[in-house]
């Protein structure tokens, strides 16, 4: 048993001076009251962040597909209000975000004319 307890203790002396006294030491020795309020109130906050996570993820019945929770309330118009076109094309979206006008209209009615058009300059409805 002695010869046991003897490689131990070499053991723990040689991680010691190799990497500092802190590494054989118990961890328990390290702890008190106030970092074990910290570390609950840090494990509630994680907890809290999943459960909304999870919640963002719900999968909701529609028409007879599983579609998640937050497609559903996503606003997207992608029919153009100047020239009333629909386009599913990603390109657009950016165009519609920034001018609400498709990227056909932005060509050509409001590429070098960006002051007039968010002064509020619309084409007429003839054209």
């Amino acid at each position: 048993m002695t010869d046991k307890q003897d490689y131990v203790a070499s053991l723990e002396k040689a991680i010691s001076q190799k990497y500092g006294e802190d590494t054989v030491d118990n961890p328990k020795r390290f702890w008190n009251e106030d970092k074990e309020k910290d570390y609950i109130a840090q494990s509630q906050e994680e907890q809290r962040k999943f459960a909304k996570l999870a919640e963002s993820q719900d999968k909701v019945e529609q028409d007879g597909f599983l579609i998640n929770k937050k497609l559903l309330t996503r606003d997207h118009n992608r029919t153009c209000p100047v020239c009333s076109r629909y386009s599913f094309h990603p390109r657009d979206d950016l165009y519609m975000n920034k001018f609400e006008a498709c990227f056909g209209c932005y060509i050509q009615y409001i590429k070098d004319r960006e002051d007039r058009w968010t002064s509020g300059w619309r084409p007429n409805e003839e054209k």
